[in-house]
């Protein structure tokens, strides 16, 4: 600011021959503005972008689920405190450099990103008590099920589902069906499978895995029916399934890699992603050692992109260690689970710092602090710290907590500009260390 001001204080000083021979105008420009100032803009589902910060960031707060603006959220940049008006928007000029951000509101989770470098960030915050999620009830039956044969002293079994959202925690993707509903149990060649399932609302896929169940329990995994484009609304009814013929069925197998050798237990899952209607999650659990499984060809479905491979290991024990991967867009028929994060070493935590060993591979270090179910605060290491001291801003209620310090592997992305409805797709490895606090 000062070199600026001389510099002008200069060319008032200059004689008008100089100034008039430099292109003739009667007075000189005024210099703009040095630095970084991007118009505000909200970046889809949260994110940062449009260059290193150098004057200014826009700040905007939205809710991760509405995307509508959250007004009056109280919120730090740097050292700037303010809150955020009625678009959601606080604007922090003076700033330079990678920046704590913190925001906060009632009713939502605080979110607090540690080296945060973008102009224009945009924080999404989670409500910190989940509702419960909108769903409807969806009845129907499978086309066929009557002819399917049964073995003597056998009995067929469907168990129908419903295709997942995309977004991690979300409680609309486990939501429950009364009085086992969606399942059929029947041990003859008449009786029909009519089912009803309680799933999320908007555009989904129906699935049901079908099995023979021996005389013991047993059950064998034997075939699929499925069925695209519900719309789920209210109660939607007359949503018949197909079975998948045999041809388009085949036997997917699964490479688990080699998982952090701390965390024995291991196991997972295949879906198939389908575009809008969501992942179709295949509900049969893979081990080291039962890892294949009976599937629907990728061509089975309209929009099919791929498989993808959900993989889970933990110590089994308290305080709980775990990693998952998650692999998206294979086409089988053998599925690879990749490499594993270990989770971070060395974690501690207390109601003011936390610290712990950055993990190799990964891209974000994080810690969630949780009193039960209800999610607290989340804090988002962007610069490579090992270790943070909570801002004053936050309070953390009395009682038992928990603290999840974790690592999030995202190949590929930019934590100085990404937008998280474009680049969830990078995310491939978390795993997490938890600290109890009493």
């Amino acid at each position: 600011m000062a070199i600026r001001l001389m510099r002008a204080a200069f060319l008032l000083w200059l004689p008008c021959a100089a100034i008039c021979a430099c292109g003739q105008d009667s007075a000189p420009e005024p210099d703009g503005p040095q630095g970084n100032f991007p118009p505000p803009r909200v970046i889809p589902g949260g994110g940062i972008g449009d260059g290193a910060i150098d004057g200014v960031v826009n700040l905007y707060v939205i809710d991760d689920v509405s995307r509508s603006p959250v007004a009056n959220a109280t919120v730090r940049v740097g050292t700037l405190d303010g809150t955020t008006d009625a678009t959601g928007l606080f604007v922090a000029n003076d700033v330079h450099g990678p920046q704590l951000i913190v925001a906060k509101a009632s009713g939502f989770r605080s979110e607090v990103w540690i080296g945060a470098n973008g102009a224009n960030i945009t924080v999404d915050l989670l409500k910190a008590n989940t509702a419960t999620p909108a769903s409807a009830t969806v009845t129907g039956q499978i086309t066929g099920w009557a002819a399917l044969p049964v073995t003597a002293g056998h009995a067929k079994v469907a168990i129908v589902g419903y295709s997942q959202s995309d977004d991690l925690g979300d409680e609309a993707n486990n939501l429950k069906t009364p009085n086992d509903a969606n399942i059929c149990f029947t041990a003859d060649t008449t009786s029909p499978c009519n089912f009803s399932v309680v799933t999320r609302t908007g555009k989904l896929a129906l699935i049901a895995s079908v099995f023979d169940r021996a005389s013991d329990g047993t059950l064998t995994l034997i075939g699929w029916a499925a069925r695209q484009g519900v719309t789920a609304s209210g109660t939607t009814a007359g949503q018949d399934l197909t079975l998948v013929s045999s041809a388009s069925q085949a036997t997917v197998t699964v490479n688990f890699g080699t998982p952090p050798s701390a965390l024995s237990t291991v196991a997972g899952i295949v879906g198939i992603d389908i575009g809008d209607e969501g992942v179709m999650q295949l509900p049969s659990i893979l081990t080291t050692s039962a890892s294949s499984l009976l599937a629907p060809k990728l061509g089975a479905f309209s929009n099919a992109t791929g498989f993808r491979f959900t993989g889970f290991a933990n110590n089994g024990a308290t305080p709980t260690a775990q990693s998952i991967v998650l692999r998206r867009d294979q086409t089988g028929p053998t599925l690879d689970a990749g490499i594993w994060l270990d989770p971070p070493g060395s974690a501690t935590a207390s109601r003011t710092t936390a610290s712990w060993t950055n993990v190799t591979g990964a891209t974000i270090h994080s810690a969630e602090y949780k009193q039960g179910a209800t999610s607290v605060v989340n804090v988002s290491v962007l610069d490579g710290s090992t270790s943070f001291t909570l801002p004053d801003l936050i309070s953390l209620p009395s009682g038992t907590l928990t603290v999840d310090i974790g690592a999030i592997g995202a190949p590929g992305l930019d934590i100085t500009n990404f937008e998280l409805d474009t680049d969830r797709d990078k995310l491939a490895q978390a795993a997490s260390s938890t600290v109890t606090l009493n």
